[in-house]
This record gives C-alpha cells, structure tokens and sequence, in this order.
C-alpha cells in the first residue's frame, strides 16, 4: 500500500496529534543543526535539501516531492539534529508531528511501517548508487549536465535560464567564480548566449550540449 493510501486510513489514536502547515516558497520547512523533534510528510509541492558548511558554499543534492518525508531519516537514526536544510521551491504543505508521534505511529500500523521503509529505501538508494560521483566530475562538466536537465525540465526553443549564479553554483557544488568561469567557457565554445546576464540554449545549441564531452583545462 502506497502512503497516500496509508495516510487516508490513520489510526484514529493518531489524527489529533497531527497538524497541518503551509509553507511558502523560500520559507524553510528545517534547517541543518536544529532539534529533530518533528517528522513532515509533504502533502503539496517541492523542496529543495541542501546542506551549508562552515566555508559559507551550500551545496544543493536534492529535491522532495509528495509524499516524501522530512526528518525521517533523523528520528528512526537516533539523531538529535536535522542533518540538512530543507527549504519550499514552491507553496508547499505538510502534515506535521512529533518525534513521539511518528515512532508512535509505526508502532502501531504495520502498513504505515512497510511504507515508512519504502520510502527510506527509495530515498536512500541513489545516494548509495551514485556515492561521491559528483566529487569527481569537473565543474564544467557539472555545469553542462545541470544545464541539460534544466532544459529537459522546461523545454523551449529558446530556453532561458533565469537562475542566479550563486543558485547554480549551490546547485552544483562549486564556487559563483568557478560557474562564471563555466559558463564564458560554454559561451566561448558557441554552446550557450548570453541575454542580458542569462544564459539562453538555441535548440541547435541543445543539441550540442547533449552530446559534446566537455573537459576542464
């Protein structure tokens, strides 16, 4: 059973303990090094996870959609701080619980419990498969797959990124001054123009981005 399907049927025990919230873009559902003592499950929208170092560079490794959960992974480990920053892409909205709540509720709900682990494992298998992958890219190389999936997100004949450099540069692990560095790279090889400060791919230059294999000097 799906967990849509499972939330539909919550113990009757559980509902009063569950609340729901908004949040709107840009607000931020948690936040690296705060207590985990709540457990979200998205009902509506994206997220965007990311974690922030002591350097200040944010590194942006993934999005959660409905039904993912926030804070899962941290309460089931036993940990006593959210590990990420999570923050809403769009409205988002969640049903909320505590800690207690959530383990309460797997406890007592053995379909809630097997859709709980499905989740875990789904969430957990790409990072265990493309581990450290990313670490080892160069960054023009980062720069070009970002671009190509943001194309692949919102097709267009003339697709124009509105994305700052410093989001792109979250996005993708690296430094603004390195994705400036990418980005006149691109521009100079044809790949990309360069519209009042945002980078614009013709489809000619789609094309091309898919299939060149570029390499860092």
């Amino acid at each position: 059973m799906k967990l849509e399907q499972v939330i539909e049927f919550m113990p009757e025990s559980i509902r009063p303990q569950v609340s729901r919230r908004t949040f709107r873009p840009g607000e931020f559902v948690v936040r690296k090094g705060e207590r985990a003592d709540h457990v979200y499950i998205l009902t509506k929208g994206t997220t965007r996870v990311s974690n922030e170092f002591a350097s200040g560079q944010r590194y942006t490794f993934a999005q959660q959609n409905v039904p993912d959960l926030i804070g899962d992974l941290e309460v089931l480990a036993g940990q006593e701080y959210f590990s990420a920053t999570n923050e809403a892409l769009t409205e988002c909205e969640v049903l909320a619980m505590t800690a207690e709540t959530f383990k309460k509720w797997m406890r007592r709900d053995n379909h809630f419990a097997c859709a709980i682990a499905q989740q875990l494992a789904s969430k957990m298998y790409p990072t265990s498969n493309e581990n450290g992958q990313i670490k080892f890219q160069p960054s023009l190389q980062r720069l070009q797959e970002y671009l190509v999936k943001r194309v692949q997100l919102s097709p267009s004949e003339h697709f124009v990124l509105r994305t700052s450099r410093q989001q792109i540069a979250d996005d993708i692990g690296t430094s603004v001054k390195t994705v400036n560095r990418g980005v006149s790279k691109l521009r100079d090889a044809g790949l990309i123009t360069l519209l009042h400060g945002k980078i614009s791919i013709s489809v000619e230059q789609q094309k091309k981005l898919r299939e060149l294999k570029l390499e860092d000097d």
